[in-house]
């Protein structure tokens, strides 16, 4: 039909719609004509009106009507979803975007080729579950959390409509109950730690990993910032720590490098969910059911450090912590000679302890 045919269109008295294109509709009525399109949203009728005619041209009217559809938001897919999230959201802001990243390939490999739209809250219950399972309970509720946030980005920019799919979805699905943790590693197992070796087969190598865990012993840093650390004379510095501030807050650190900390470089290139795992299975094979983490090793080091006279404020300076109160504001000071003799300290007794004989 062209605008010759359009003008010749009269009201017959009933209002009559008449297909123009796909998704474009002349909707005649008795005083008017309207362009109007209509689409299929989540499984209901959506119609948005263009204009009335002769005021908007019929080639106007088509060329609206393309631009609507081909940026029709219903088709939009979860991998589309997740590319737009690791670019705007997690790649600029996120302080953990290689781990983030790996959760979202999970996501991508179970749900990338279905439409954003269509994704329902049963599915993605099931796929927590089924991830608990096989993954563990932290791991699945970490997953659960990145859904919330993933869905919640898709309703924010439109290709979900209405609710986010996994609103209300809570722990209890995945079985994980937090718990304070004021676990420390014991005499016996600083000693234990220290006696591992090559005993096992495959490509992580017990003494490989085992360097690390005696690193963050001797040093209270966390496994992240142990990986993106570099030495540089007798200290080991990080330039952003990971720790718990706002990304654009950059906190650099350092801790001293005591003789028993150099004697364990290299350090092991590998995630903290490595490490994690392999401690795992490395505690359970020893028959320890109170377990500890890589974490605990970093309470250990404070725990040391106070034990044994030096000052808390000193012990939060060496962990990099912020500082509370007047502290915070007006006390920038550095504690350099102090650090080190904190590092010195705890170096002194996990010798003290490994030269203890049962």
């Amino acid at each position: 039909m062209n605008e010759k045919e359009i003008k010749l269109l009269n009201w017959e008295g009933k209002d009559k719609r008449i297909r123009l294109d796909d998704g474009l509709y002349l909707m005649i009525r008795k005083s008017s004509k309207t362009y109007i399109i209509r689409k299929t949203v989540n499984k209901k009728a959506q119609v948005i009106t263009l204009g009335k005619h002769p005021a908007l041209s019929l080639r106007k009217a088509k060329s609206e009507t393309r631009k609507i559809l081909d940026a029709d938001t219903s088709n939009v897919t979860v991998d589309t979803l997740i590319k737009d999230y690791l670019n705007d959201v997690v790649y600029p802001e996120s302080k953990v975007p290689n781990q983030v990243e790996g959760y979202l390939n999970h996501i991508r490999n179970e749900f990338g080729v279905i439409k954003a739209m269509d994704v329902k809250r049963l599915e993605l219950v099931q796929f927590i579950k089924t991830y608990s399972r096989t993954r563990g309970a932290r791991s699945s509720d970490r997953l659960r959390s990145y859904l919330i946030q993933l869905f919640a980005y898709g309703v924010e920019l439109g290709y979900i409509d209405g609710k986010n799919p996994m609103e209300g979805v809570t722990k209890r699905v995945t079985g994980y109950k937090p718990i304070d943790r004021d676990r420390i590693l014991t005499d016996d197992e600083i000693k234990m730690v220290w006696s591992w070796r090559n005993a096992e087969q495959g490509w992580q190598k017990t003494e490989d990993n085992v360097r690390l865990i005696k690193f963050l012993l001797l040093t209270g840093l966390r496994i992240s910032e142990a990986q993106a650390g570099y030495v540089d004379g007798d200290k080991f510095r990080v330039d952003d720590t990971k720790g718990k501030h706002s990304k654009n807050e950059k906190r650099p650190h350092w801790v001293y490098l005591t003789k028993s900390a150099i004697a364990l470089l290299p350090l092991p290139r590998c995630t903290p969910t490595n490490i994690q795992a392999w401690l795992k299975r490395k505690l359970i094979k020893e028959g320890i059911t109170n377990r500890f983490t890589p974490h605990d090793c970093r309470r250990t080091f404070a725990t040391i450090a106070n034990d044994n006279g030096v000052e808390p404020f000193i012990v939060e300076r060496a962990l990099n912590h912020r500082m509370q109160g007047v502290m915070a504001t007006y006390n920038h000071a550095d504690y350099e000679a102090e650090r080190i003799e904190c590092a010195k300290t705890v170096e002194i007794v996990i010798n003290d302890i490994l030269r203890v004989k049962k």
